[in-house]
């Protein structure tokens, strides 16, 4: 992306939904029957994401070329017909053809689910959407896929149910071979980091029992972590939410450092009450992304709080629904509130600053919650109050705040 090099410091949001389930759950569970509030989520911040990334990256890419790869596409659709993250992308694919060309490869092992899929992806293919359905491990096609990348911008998308591909196929592939294609900051990957597959395995590690697949297990998931260095983290706990969270935080970590970038962990959970059941973590290697990943969750927990709302039933003389807009004004403001805070103690500590020079400082608390809008209407409140010289207009990332 053009802009800065400024690195986003890594950042966590903990949210709420329903999970596709524990570890071993594969594409042809009853999970694809309909969909969760996380497939809301997920799928919210693809939507969002996505389009806009293309339409950034793909300014610079020649013909307009942006490649997008879904390691673990399952089929699709689910069986009531709602659209899985291919069918959502596919048509992204087709609503931004006129100005991008996004080339999508969609990978997926279960051979009924890779029907399904192969046959959405046809039917895109005759609209004119450059679009490819590969059968089997992601693992077996990326060579391939990343060879087909080369020149263009990469966006992908590893979602897998259990451990996903391994430390050095992220590293040393993914982002490694992309080095010397369109530059350093052409790569960004949303994974899926599985909390209960971290509990699971890890419980082996306190288990004198052994048994066939034990060894072989732990030693996946020192693949998955890039070395075994994860079992301490998880013996050295108190439990297992510490443990995941050392675990997970420590995996972004490494991955940063090898490849350069900054890291996002949103937290997902089966319930508010709940254990995590998996981390989505964000790799980017530019603020250009962090800005747009970060509108982009924002814009797609709105529509996860909504798929949280209960269904209404006749003779009902109150629903949640009603208040929803309202709940959502309040959270908005309180928002507002936090980000006028933050600016004000910038202001006290370093004087005057440019909003894109400190986005974790100003966005505090409400980091992947808020979005630009909110930033500019508490600068805007500082205005008129007199307590900054910039009135909040023009492009947000360049509103430089200074004192009265």
């Amino acid at each position: 992306m053009d802009g800065s090099d400024e690195a986003l410091e890594d950042a966590v949001l903990d949210v709420s939904g329903e999970s596709a389930g524990e570890t071993g759950l594969d594409s042809s569970s009853p999970f694809f029957v309909s969909k969760k509030a996380a497939a809301v989520l997920k799928h919210g911040i693809l939507k969002q994401y996505v389009v806009p990334f293309a339409s950034k990256v793909g300014r610079y890419a020649p013909d307009g070329r942006v490649v997008y790869l879904d390691g673990y596409a399952g089929p699709g659709r689910y069986e009531d017909g709602t659209p899985g993250s291919p069918a959502l992308i596919l048509d992204e694919a087709a609503r931004i053809a006129d100005f991008r060309r996004l080339d999508c490869y969609f990978v997926e092992k279960q051979r009924k689910s890779y029907g399904s899929l192969a046959t959405l992806v046809g039917e895109a293919q005759r609209k004119g959407v450059s679009a490819h359905a590969l059968k089997g491990k992601v693992e077996i096609h990326l060579e391939q896929v990343l060879e087909r990348a080369k020149g263009a911008p990469l966006f992908a998308f590893l979602d897998p149910f259990g451990l996903g591909v391994s430390y050095d196929a992220l590293t040393n592939q993914i982002f490694g071979s992309r080095r010397g294609s369109t530059g350093r900051h052409a790569t960004e990957i949303l994974l899926n980091f599985n909390a209960n597959a971290v509990r699971r395995i890890g419980g082996y590690l306190n288990s004198s029992k052994d048994f066939p697949g034990k060894n072989a297990t732990l030693e996946a998931m020192d693949a998955a972590c890039g070395g075994p260095w994860w079992r301490d983290e998880f013996r050295n706990s108190a439990d297992n939410v510490e443990a995941v969270r050392r675990i997970t935080n420590e995996f972004a970590k490494r991955v940063g450092k090898a490849v350069g970038a900054s890291s996002w962990q949103i937290a997902v959970r089966n319930r508010a009450h709940h254990q995590v059941a998996y981390y989505l973590l964000y790799f980017t290697r530019h603020l250009d992304g962090a800005w747009l990943f970060g509108e982009a969750v924002s814009l797609a927990q709105v529509e996860w709080r909504r798929a949280l709302l209960p269904p209404p039933e006749n003779g009902m003389l109150f629903s949640e629904a009603d208040t929803f807009d309202e709940e959502e004004q309040q959270r908005e403001k309180e928002w507002v509130v936090g980000i006028r805070r933050n600016i004000q103690k910038l202001q006290r500590d370093i004087g005057s600053f440019k909003i894109d020079d400190h986005l974790p400082q100003v966005m505090s608390g409400v980091l992947g919650e808020a979005r630009q809008k909110h930033i500019r209407a508490a600068v805007k409140e500082l205005y008129r109050e007199g307590k900054t010289g910039c009135n909040g207009v023009g492009d947000v990332r360049k509103l430089r705040i200074t004192g009265a």
